[in-house]
């Protein structure tokens, strides 16, 4: 991507090493490939974008970080006073740093936890991020039922001869505890803390990558994020697709939100929301393949 063109200001970004590579600490961000359409409703005008100055802290989700980065570079070309920080390892740390004051915004690829107190936040849906059970591209399976899926990852089913695929062990593939496509897959599935995982990584680039070189290997990862390298399978019969996590047939998706202390909203804070909702905010969602939403948290329709 090209450098983000802008003398002031840049946005960072804090990841880890295992989620970009290359990325260690902080580092300034490439530009977006994401060209901005006309803005749409809920954005300022040019005097009012010159008025909100100051440091957007984000913590949380390492699912979320690409859409933070091109989100946050668009948002620097609309407000050039204005820098956004994203950091975090997973989305158990957005409540704890939006609580320390350490972060003014939090994000979660997961809803919030009732040990987490959200009374306590402000709850934002800015996108809806479709789960794929992802298999080799040499893999003979291409369908499971949502059944075949929890007993696969729990250990019931232990050889792919089982489902109609080789005689082979399946290796099973999963995140890390603090993992928020973890958390939704497990609650989607209803296998939470009974997985039994072969390896448990640190992104959905690494266990992609992981599938797609071992035929016997089966893991989730973001519907966005799939590509020709793995083979996204049907789940009871149903093409994991965009239009069908919409019409509510696709059964495997969860929330990207983004929550703040409650009462502490600010120009800058609304500004930031305003602008995902607008028709300019909703565009740079999809450009990531993720699903856009409007303020209710309804999913939106191409």
């Amino acid at each position: 991507m090209k450098k983000l063109v802008s003398a002031v200001l840049a946005v960072t970004v804090v990841c880890s090493a295992a989620l970009f590579s290359g990325c260690g600490g902080s580092q300034v961000l490439d530009a977006s490939s994401v060209q901005s359409e006309a803005s749409g409703t809920g954005t300022a005008s040019a005097s009012s974008a010159a008025e909100i100055s100051g440091n957007l802290t984000l913590n949380g989700s390492t699912s979320m970080a690409e859409v933070c980065q091109a989100l946050g570079e668009a948002f620097t070309k609309k407000y050039p006073n204005v820098k956004v920080d994203k950091s975090g390892n997973g989305s158990g740390d957005a409540p704890k740093a939006v609580e320390a004051g350490t972060a003014r915004i939090g994000d979660l690829s997961r809803t919030l936890k009732d040990e987490e107190k959200p009374a306590d936040f402000d709850v934002k849906t800015v996108a809806i991020d479709g789960i794929a059970i992802a298999v080799s591209k040499d893999s003979k399976v291409k369908a499971l039922t949502s059944e075949q899926v929890t007993k696969i990852f729990t250990g019931e089913i232990k050889n792919w001869k089982e489902v109609g695929g080789s005689d082979a062990a399946i290796n099973v593939i999963g995140r890390e505890s603090a993992s928020g496509t973890r958390d939704g897959f497990e609650s989607i599935f209803k296998c939470k803390e009974k997985c039994k995982y072969a390896s448990e990584l640190t992104s959905t680039g690494a266990v992609k990558a992981k599938v797609s070189s071992d035929k016997n290997a089966v893991g989730y990862i973001s519907l966005g994020n799939v590509d020709d390298s793995v083979t996204a399978v049907k789940i009871d019969n149903v093409d994991a697709t965009e239009e069908n996590i919409i019409n509510g047939t696709y059964k495997a998706h969860r929330p990207f939100i983004e929550i703040c202390k409650k009462g502490s909203e600010d120009d800058m804070v609304n500004a930031w929301f305003q602008f995902i909702y607008s028709a300019e905010g909703q565009k740079v969602i999809r450009d990531c393949k993720l699903i856009p939403t409007d303020e209710s948290g309804k999913g939106l329709s191409k």
